[in-house]
């Protein structure tokens, strides 16, 4: 597997060592960045290619941990005969993350997420059968979730908006009792790790209680 920072700032941040581990398995896979790439004289450039190959075994599920703050731009390819692996991503900073995979008009296009399973209140597993570029983003808990398949490249890159729905099953009176909308936000903020005053809320309804923000 080889994966590259594409950020502006990848030849001068170093976020390596870079862990590729598989809990089942105990694999663990410590990785560096391309040697120093410019030399003048006695001294060097300072600057590193934030491009790691990575040596795995295609059909298991791997982690991948940053030393430093995850970038927000990836590319990923897998140089294989047969098989894919799952890749799982976390995240230590608030947001969110989508996948987009190169089509044969060598134009990245995005995937979309996999549906929202109710019963997990969140975006479903990875079935690993719907192809390469399978993914789902787990806010919150932040990690990204993506398969990668031998032929395939692929690009991580941050979402720049994030519109979003609640259900609850509260009924209104209920709702408002507990602070409503006030304690809605600051919860909400609470959680992704922002100011409240970022989040709005624009409608609440029943059904039990819905919230639009």
């Amino acid at each position: 597997m080889m994966f590259e920072n594409l950020d502006d700032d990848a030849w001068d941040r170093a976020i390596q060592p870079v862990y590729l581990k598989n809990e089942e398995t105990e694999f663990k896979n410590t990785l560096n960045a391309m040697m120093d790439h410019i030399w003048d004289g006695f001294y060097t450039g300072q600057k590193r290619m934030a491009r790691f190959p990575a040596a795995l075994l295609t059909g298991q599920d791997y982690d991948l941990e940053f030393s430093g703050s995850v970038p927000k731009k990836l590319r990923f390819s897998l140089d294989a005969r047969t098989g894919g692996s799952k890749i799982k991503i976390p995240y230590s900073m608030a947001g969110s993350y989508e996948v987009a995979k190169l089509d044969n008009n060598k134009q990245y296009v995005r995937v979309d997420y996999n549906a929202w399973d109710d019963n997990l209140q969140q975006q479903g597993p990875l079935t690993k059968t719907k192809g390469c570029g399978e993914n789902r983003f787990v806010g919150v808990v932040n990690f990204l979730e993506f398969f990668l398949e031998p032929g395939c490249d692929l690009m991580i890159g941050p979402k720049d908006s994030i519109q979003a729905k609640v259900r609850m099953d509260w009924t209104m009176a209920e709702f408002f009792s507990d602070g409503g909308t006030t304690r809605f936000v600051d919860r909400l903020a609470s959680s992704l790790g922002i100011s409240a005053h970022r989040v709005k809320v624009v409608a609440v309804y029943k059904g039990s209680v819905v919230v639009d923000f």
